[in-house]
């Protein structure tokens, strides 16, 4: 009832101008995105009769753009929620909606009021979306395709070089391979000064991952003066357009071995690319222990979406996503089974070339959130591979890491995590 309250208190009287000639009365107008195979059925915590004192009502589904709509009938499924099945959509449909729930069509046909809906969703401008349950046929995970995980943000949402049109004259070298290739190759970028003393103390760990903290900066000071090294961060904030907030390390001397994916799936979908991060070279890189792959121009690939991904992942992976000995939900490592067959063949699809990040000390690799990049499989396993990862969003993009600490360079983001 909290979000029903919710709902009907945003009606506005432009709503019934909008829907009155054409529609019966329309009682809730959301949207929703529903990431799966043909949808047939949502539920909605609520009690969606209870607002017209229990009398019947039905509900129309709509496709954003209006090339598809079904009606359901609204039944209770448990205490508190309610279901509303339908014929499921086609294949490709979607994965944004919209839910009206109105007072009774009976059996007219809802295909006239396709016009009239639409207009009254325009009306209502930019709205959070419902939280709904989505139901359809299991998909045969062989059958995915990157554009079904996948989406386009708008543009209006990306930074300044990510726009459609950008001035190239007013470029600086780093800007423009950013905007080509997706990264900015920064050599012999770092002094040995700066990095010893982070060697010296990451050798002192045995662990070939180095630490399990994602966030090691917090404790390692030596850690810290590079990542928020001020030559870097002005690099940094020139390729994306504002400060940079700092908020992960990867410690590893081995190749990760994870195989082909964005960064920014694994972030919150308002970040949008405002996102970027840098491979740090501590000593001569190997040909065989494994380097940093990437798809140059793969940053203007759609986006892979968390969401989208995880909404293909079997109950069992759900549960094993769920156990990790970190603490951390671990659906990133367990959904790659599936989503990096589907970014070689999108790799195949377009015929790009692969490019390995052979560097030297101090040499440093700058990368845009949504770069298609892995660490390759080492060819001898075990040879060492000595770098440092770290990992950045603009400070005006990341409302959920509101602590945060200012050094000279830049700012952290400040977590309570043991270094471990």
């Amino acid at each position: 009832m909290q979000i029903l309250s919710r709902l009907l208190s945003r009606r506005s009287p432009a709503t019934v101008e909008v829907a009155a000639p054409v529609l019966p009365d329309v009682v809730i107008a959301e949207p929703f995105h529903a990431f799966i195979h043909r949808l047939n059925a949502i539920t909605v915590p609520g009690d969606l009769r209870a607002i017209r004192g229990g009398r019947a009502l039905q509900a129309i589904v709509m496709d954003e753009a209006g090339a598809q709509v079904r009606v359901g009938q609204i039944t209770q499924s448990a205490p508190g929620v309610d279901r509303i099945a339908f014929q499921e959509f086609p294949d490709g449909t979607g994965p944004a909606f919209w839910l009206f729930v109105v007072e009774p069509l009976g059996e007219a046909d809802p295909a006239p009021l396709v016009p009239a809906l639409r207009a009254l969703a325009v009306s209502l401008g930019q709205r959070p979306l419902l939280a709904v349950g989505c139901e359809g046929p299991r998909l045969d995970r062989a059958q995915l395709s990157f554009a079904m995980i996948s989406d386009e943000p708008p543009a209006a949402t990306l930074p300044p070089l990510d726009q459609p049109v950008v001035d190239g004259s007013a470029l600086s070298p780093e800007q423009r391979q950013w905007r080509e290739e997706g990264v900015a190759i920064l050599k012999g970028f770092l002094p040995d000064d700066l990095l010893d003393p982070y060697i010296a103390r990451r050798e002192q760990v045995s662990r070939p991952g180095g630490w399990r903290s994602p966030t090691p900066y917090m404790h390692v000071e030596e850690l810290r003066r590079i990542c928020l090294h001020p030559p870097l961060m002005g690099v940094l904030n020139s390729l994306v357009g504002e400060e940079m907030l700092l908020h992960l390390n990867l410690t590893g001397w081995v190749s990760t071995e994870r195989d082909w994916h964005q960064d920014e799936y694994l972030s919150p979908p308002f970040v949008n690319s405002w996102y970027a991060a840098v491979w740090i070279a501590l000593d001569r890189i190997h040909p065989d222990a494994g380097p940093f792959e990437y798809i140059p121009g793969s940053h203007r690939w759609p986006l892979l979406r968390g969401a989208r991904v995880r909404q293909f992942m079997t109950d069992e992976e759900r549960r094993l996503a769920a156990v990790t000995d970190s603490g951390y939900d671990a659906w990133p490592s367990v959904t790659q089974s599936y989503v990096a067959p589907i970014v070689e063949a999108e790799i195949a699809r377009r015929g790009v070339e692969k490019r390995a990040f052979l560097a030297e000390k101090g040499d440093v690799l700058v990368w845009h959130g949504r770069l298609m990049h892995r660490g390759s499989p080492a060819r001898q396993p075990g040879l060492e591979r000595r770098s440092l990862i770290a990992h950045y969003t603009g400070v005006n993009h990341r409302p959920d890491m509101p602590d945060r600490r200012v050094e000279a360079g830049g700012q952290y983001a400040v977590f309570h995590t043991p270094l471990i």
